[in-house]
């Protein structure tokens, strides 16, 4: 789970590098909004575009709206990528044993039908009656 985790901040901070380089050096476009001065203010923008957040304190103008458009769709398939190979780890890790089973008698968690505690419980064999 840290693993994933780590790759999401990696590619966030991809995007951030290509929204300094399109906007300072491409020209691609600008930011309007709150003043991006650090690279961590890029950061903060593509974590809330790649999260699809979009609380939208900055905005981009001209191109660079389209490669706000591309991270929010990478950032939705890869979060829901991410959470279905989590869901599947789960699934083959972890024992999923139901307290009942519809087609059958009731179960403890072990699998097993409960004991017999007392005479009630005692079928009899002849006739199927308790």
């Amino acid at each position: 789970m840290i693993l994933l985790f780590s790759i999401h901040m990696l590619e966030i901070g991809i995007f951030a590098v290509a929204y300094a380089l399109a906007e300072r050096w491409l020209n691609l476009g600008a930011f309007a909004g709150e003043p991006i001065v650090t690279l961590l203010d890029y950061y903060y923008f593509s974590a809330i575009t790649y999260t699809s957040l979009g609380i939208g304190d900055i905005f981009p103008t001209e191109h660079l709206r389209f490669l706000t458009g591309v991270e929010a769709l990478i950032g939705l398939l890869l979060i829901a990528w991410s959470a279905t190979f989590l869901y599947a780890m789960m699934n083959r890790l972890w024992v999923w044993q139901p307290c009942a089973r519809p087609d059958g008698p009731p179960q403890d968690m072990s699998g097993q039908p409960p004991a017999a505690q007392g005479p009630k419980d005692i079928i009899d064999e002849d006739d199927g009656k308790v």
